[in-house]
């Protein structure tokens, strides 16, 4: 496998996915057909058909199993036709801008840690011993 076409197919397909659902969905979309009107046969049809189906949900929500299926259709397509690579660079070039309406949250405790987390509000919680010892009872 040329590790160079694996990465700008994964690239490509990252990029079509995320795409997906977003404002930038008709011009990775019309860039996705340029790469597919060079495939032939019942492989042109397939691609074209997944590629109407937009399995990815909207908001920018990522299904890492839509992008494998993209990152190797790319990369078989790639691998018969390397002069793609232009066309597949652009889509790769595609960023989706981070959006205020969606957050991201990692928490993480370990042993006997603690989270508290909030997003968009407040958090109100007693500490001390004597919350913690006795249940919160006097």
């Amino acid at each position: 496998m040329n590790e160079e076409l694996a990465e700008l197919a994964a690239s490509g397909a990252t990029a079509l996915v995320s795409a997906m659902g977003t404002d930038l969905w008709q011009e990775a979309r019309r860039l996705m057909g340029g790469v597919l009107a060079r495939a032939r046969g019942s492989r042109h049809e397939e691609l074209s058909a997944a590629l109407e189906r937009r399995s990815t949900a909207a908001r920018g929500a990522v299904d890492r199993t839509v992008v494998d299926y993209w990152a190797e259709a790319l990369y078989q397509l790639l691998d018969r036709d390397p002069a793609l690579a232009q066309e597949v660079r652009a889509l790769a070039a595609l960023r989706v801008s981070e959006r205020p309406d969606i957050a991201v949250q990692n928490n993480s405790a370990t042993d006997s840690g603690e989270v508290f987390a909030v997003q968009y509000g407040s958090q109100h919680f007693g500490s001390g011993p004597r919350s913690r010892d006795s249940g919160g009872r006097p």
